[in-house]
């Protein structure tokens, strides 16, 4: 039976509302009367028709679990502060950590920076460790029980990533087929390791904490939840790796994420330090903002100048132009000069097509980058709203962009160098964007007010031609 607001439970509790449910139990935020503190408190309800004799090892089972789980204090792990069982049902207070879990994260802003997801997953790595050491498994690391708090809140100023809800004992039979039914209604079979459907019991293996932690971080890092270990067993070519869904994830952070992924346990990281130590090597440094280059002052009425020098600009380096470049390259040249001869090209209160020529760069160009260049682009709504992806030569399709929040990306144009440019309204306006062969996102073109920029299309010299309404 639901509990009720106002309802009083322990005697000390006062249920505020409720947090989540599901067919094993409940989750409330509810008021400490004797400390005067929010607590979360999990109602744990037994199953219908369990034999006595069951149940009640199960229920010693819990109680020894909720004792060892009290004792636990890390910055990074929620405190156990009580249990007890009333009207046959178990209870465990926690302490309530203020902030939204990761997965409505991730659901708002779609796949997460590598550099914060990172911090993220050494301050759980840390929290893990703790655990283990106190010969505690979590059982049940997901986006869902990890709480991301807001700056300015413990337990880091900055802040932090904190994991709840411990995978405890149900008061379910484990044998029973309807006990499995029940999991697997809960909805995150993604992030449960094969071991955890062995008929040999739950596991106990602190690698089971790792694999995952490793489909948690591919959530994050992609904005997909992983398939399922049954999905992989079944169609090992199915699973994507990370960087096929996100080209901005570095290689090392993907090879420390599929290391922690592997269905075998002899493959994966031996402990939580080993994994942590991955991802210290493997460390991004900060990312790039995802500015315009800087614009001299122009008189009102003069013509629009190429953009100046910038450490974000970029040019194509000297190597063979696809035919196909020469191909359009020549075309819009030839279209030029006769329109130029026939006096069609004017400044006037149409739009204005400008060039932008960027600076030169010497990185070399990456096998993505290159295969950007040989597959097909096109734009999707296929995740909810307009994306660029392309087709490998294999037939699998990887999304290239992921514009944060309701905004699209749109107009793919593959440059020479390997790079793309297009069109997006990620800073609420219509706007030019280079797609580097690194992953950074860099706007190209800063419209004056209320103007937008739009169409781009590469000019043999590295210049790039595109649509404004920047002068009316």
């Amino acid at each position: 039976m639901t509990l009720t607001q106002g309802q009083v439970i322990g005697d000390r509790y006062r249920v505020v509302s409720l947090l989540g449910q599901g067919g094993m139990g409940a989750v409330y935020r509810a008021w400490d009367t004797r400390l005067n503190i929010p607590v979360a408190l999990k109602e744990m309800i037994p199953q219908p028709g369990l034999d006595p004799q069951t149940l009640a090892q199960l229920r010693q089972q819990f109680q020894q679990e909720a004792q060892v789980l009290a004792r636990l204090k890390h910055n990074y792990l929620v405190s156990v502060t009580d249990f007890f069982e009333e009207r046959g049902n178990a209870y465990l207070a926690m302490e309530f950590v203020q902030g939204e879990n990761l997965a409505e994260r991730i659901e708002r802003e779609g796949a997460l920076p590598e550099e914060q997801v990172t911090a993220w997953a050494k301050q759980l790595l840390d929290a893990l460790a703790y655990c283990h050491s106190q010969g505690i498994i979590h059982r049940d690391v997901k986006p869902q029980n990890v709480i991301i708090t807001p700056e300015g809140a413990p337990p880091d100023a900055r802040g932090g990533a904190v994991l709840v809800d411990f995978g405890l004992v149900k008061l379910w039979d484990p044998n029973d087929p309807r006990t499995k039914t029940a999991m697997r209604g809960m909805g995150t079979p993604e992030y449960a390791p094969p071991e955890q459907y062995s008929v040999r019991g739950q596991h106990t293996d602190p690698r089971s904490d790792i694999y995952s932690l490793g489909a948690t971080l591919y959530h994050a890092l992609t904005g997909q939840a992983p398939l399922t270990a049954t999905e992989r067993m079944a169609d090992p070519s199915d699973f994507m790796p990370p960087r096929r869904l996100n080209l901005q994830v570095s290689a090392p952070m993907e090879a420390t994420v599929l290391r922690a992924m592997k269905l075998p346990r002899d493959e994966r990281f031996d402990n939580t330090q080993e994994m942590a130590a991955a991802l210290e090597d493997g460390a991004p440094g900060p990312a790039r903002p995802t500015v315009a280059p800087k614009r001299k002052p122009r008189p009102k009425h003069q013509a629009t100048k190429v953009l100046p020098k910038s450490q974000q600009a970029i040019l194509p380096r000297k190597r063979h132009i696809p035919v196909w470049a020469w191909a359009v390259g020549g075309i819009i040249a030839l279209a030029l000069v006769a329109a130029a001869a026939f006096g069609i090209i004017q400044t006037s209160r149409s739009a204005l097509m400008a060039v932008v020529k960027p600076t030169p760069t010497s990185s070399p160009v990456s096998p993505i980058a290159r295969s950007l260049t040989a597959c097909p682009l096109f734009v999707s709504n296929r995740d909810g709203k307009r994306e660029i992806y392309y087709l490998t030569e294999q037939g699998e399709l990887v999304r290239i962009t992921h514009t944060p929040s309701d905004s699209e990306s749109w107009s793919p144009v593959p440059m020479p160098d390997g790079a793309i440019i297009f069109t997006s309204n990620r800073d609420n306006k219509r706007e030019i964007y280079h797609l580097a062969e690194t992953g950074d996102v860099t706007r190209i073109t800063n419209t004056p007010g209320n103007g937008e920029s739009w169409e781009p299309a590469p000019m043999l010299d590295g210049s790039i031609l595109f649509t404004s309404d920047r002068d009316g």
